[in-house]
């Protein structure tokens, strides 16, 4: 039941055909409900007229035209839903306005007809224009007056109200009010309506042109892709001639072309074409100003056009594009027609001006956030290069201090054994030792003992700043979880390489300091001393000493020269330990 209540709502009130804009959709609908109810008030007034009204001349005449009213409004009903709405609206108005005049020319000034007149001059504020409840009101102002005079004159004669000669002039002026008062607020309704619809459309329009900008905003992926999007969808959307963006360098003393359509555009992109700040140009004044600058007509040059390829504008329209309360550019706009600017697309003009300037900030955002990506990722890469350098570096230094520590020890490997609580000096390297040194990872080798007992080899790296160093290897029962073991191995290797590299660094501390010792002791004795032979036997007494060596000798002049005198051996002082020849 409520499903075919509802199909039934729908035919009457709601068409099925989808008509294409709002003042479009609203006269099908009204047309609609007017037709609905006009055709019930006919099937009442057609019963009503039947029932009380049977000794009424003429009757035969409004049932007829009742009857009428009623089939018409069925076909109207049919034509509304097929899409033929306006050829409804008109059959509607026709046959509203035969049955008023009809009910004028039989009662004369009565209410009977005031009612269908009033309804016509409301639908006619719906369905036309701002100005037809006004013309339907003076029309049926006239038909009042004539209806009055005939009255008067007795010949028309009201078969339903007797009217004395004395009321007729109240019957007028109270008829002529009425109708002037359903005039002036249907007058009013239409003329709110298609105001409301004209800004609905507007605003229908702006918000199309910015999802539209959007769009193409979401499929560009530069600042100049995004902006030579915009100026070609606003030529095109608009049709206008020429469409351009400039925008502020960053001194703010030139306005650069960013963005042009057509061939024309691709030519003032190529010169480089700019703009002044503070040049005459509407682009110039417009950026001083802040505030939109319209020229209506270019019908001479001393308006100022500011480039000699742009004969063909006739007007132009200039936008600042701001941002917060800077200005960074502007939008220039060009029309081949002579005031092509209405009001109504300046304002949505204005409101794509705002998106374009929004879409220069978030580019120019965008691409510094790129060059700062780029910068990043180019510093990213000679960070991890210098990081791998200094690796390779540090790796090769911990490899040449190794060795040369082990030399300075006479010993070319370190290494214990320890076996059955036996701590032995083992040099040998097991086939273990080697592969973890060797591959720098674990190594894991099952065993078989004798008696049958499973057991296990875990030999791990030591490894220090990349470089290998040494190995540890442990034999285990076969039982104990390899990860847990393997986790305690790596651990004792990474500060067992640690504490190794610190012992050596504080040997080598030390053997320096000593040196350092040394060399002072050495310049304190030569210190206070004024004869060069004093000197010179002095510094081989000590260096003897200090180092150890069995000969060393030291010579005072130039390379070849000839010496006079001879050589001769002197004794060593007791005090000296020098062993051999000085």
């Amino acid at each position: 039941m409520q499903s075919l209540l509802t199909d039934v709502f729908t035919i009457l009130f709601v068409p099925r055909f989808r008509y294409s804009g709002g003042i479009a959709q609203l006269r099908a609908r009204i047309t609609l409900i007017f037709t609905v109810l006009l055709s019930s008030a006919g099937l009442i007034a057609i019963i009503g007229v039947a029932v009380g009204a049977a000794q009424v001349q003429t009757i035969e005449t409004i049932i007829a035209l009742i009857t009428v009213g009623v089939l018409l409004n069925i076909v109207l009903i049919a034509l509304i839903h097929s899409g033929q709405a306006f050829l409804a609206c008109l059959a509607q108005f026709a046959f509203m306005n035969v049955f008023a005049l009809t009910l004028f020319g039989t009662y004369g000034i009565d209410y009977g007809s005031l009612l269908p007149a009033a309804v016509i001059i409301l639908y006619a504020g719906v369905l036309g224009t701002a100005w037809s409840p006004a013309l339907m009101t003076v029309i049926y102002g006239g038909v009042t007056i004539i209806a009055h005079l005939l009255q008067v004159r007795g010949i028309i004669v009201s078969p339903t109200v007797t009217v004395h000669a004395d009321q007729h002039t109240l019957r007028l002026v109270s008829s002529v009010g009425l109708l002037s008062v359903m005039g002036i607020l249907s007058t009013l309704f239409a003329y709110e309506l298609r105001r409301g619809f004209s800004a609905g459309g507007r605003t229908l329009t702006q918000l199309r042109a910015i999802a539209e900008v959007a769009k193409n905003t979401a499929e560009a992926t530069t600042l100049g892709d995004l902006l030579q999007r915009t100026v070609d969808y606003i030529r095109d959307r608009f049709g206008f001639f020429h469409v351009q963006v400039f925008l502020l360098d960053n001194e703010r003393r030139y306005a650069n072309l960013a963005a042009s359509t057509g061939d024309l555009g691709e030519q003032l992109m190529q010169r480089g074409y700019r703009l002044a700040m503070g040049s005459q140009s509407m682009v110039g004044r417009a950026l001083i100003s802040g505030e939109p600058i319209i020229t209506g007509s270019y019908e001479d040059d001393s308006l100022g056009r500011s480039n000699e390829l742009l004969r063909e504008m006739r007007s132009e329209l200039v936008l600042p594009l701001i941002v917060g309360e800077a200005v960074i550019g502007a939008l220039d706009i060009q029309s081949a027609r002579a005031n092509a600017f209405s009001n109504d697309e300046v304002n949505t003009l204005k409101v794509l001006a705002t998106q374009v300037a929004l879409i220069v900030y978030n580019g120019k955002q965008l691409e510094e956030a790129r060059l700062q990506l780029n910068e990043t990722r180019r510093l990213l890469l000679e960070t991890e290069v210098s990081l791998r350098d200094t690796q390779r570096l540090n790796q090769r230094l911990t490899g040449e201090a190794w060795e040369g520590y082990l030399k300075l020890r006479n010993a070319a490997i370190i290494g214990y054994t320890l076996s059955d609580t036996r701590l032995t000096r083992d040099t040998s390297w097991t086939p273990g030792l080697e592969q973890a040194a060797g591959k720098r990872r674990p190594v894991l080798t099952p065993l078989t003992t004798e008696s049958g007992q499973q057991r296990q080899l875990i030999a791990v790296p030591i490894e220090l700043r990349g470089r290998t160093i040494g190995a540890i290897e442990v034999e285990m029962d076969g039982t104990i979880r390899q990860a847990e073991m393997l986790d305690v191995l790596q651990s004792v290797s990474q500060r067992l390489a640690l504490s190794v590299d610190n012992a050596r660094l504080f040997e080598q501390a030390q053997e320096l300091a000593q040196r350092e010792l040394e060399v002072n002791a050495i310049s304190s004795r030569l210190q206070g001393i004024g004869d060069i032979d004093e000197l010179a036997k002095i510094t081989l007494q000590e260096l003897g000493r200090a180092l150890g060596a069995a000969h060393a000798v030291i010579r005072l002049g130039a390379p070849g020269a000839i010496a006079n005198g001879s050589t001769e051996a002197l004794p060593i002082p007791p005090s000296t330990s020098t062993e051999g020849e000085i």
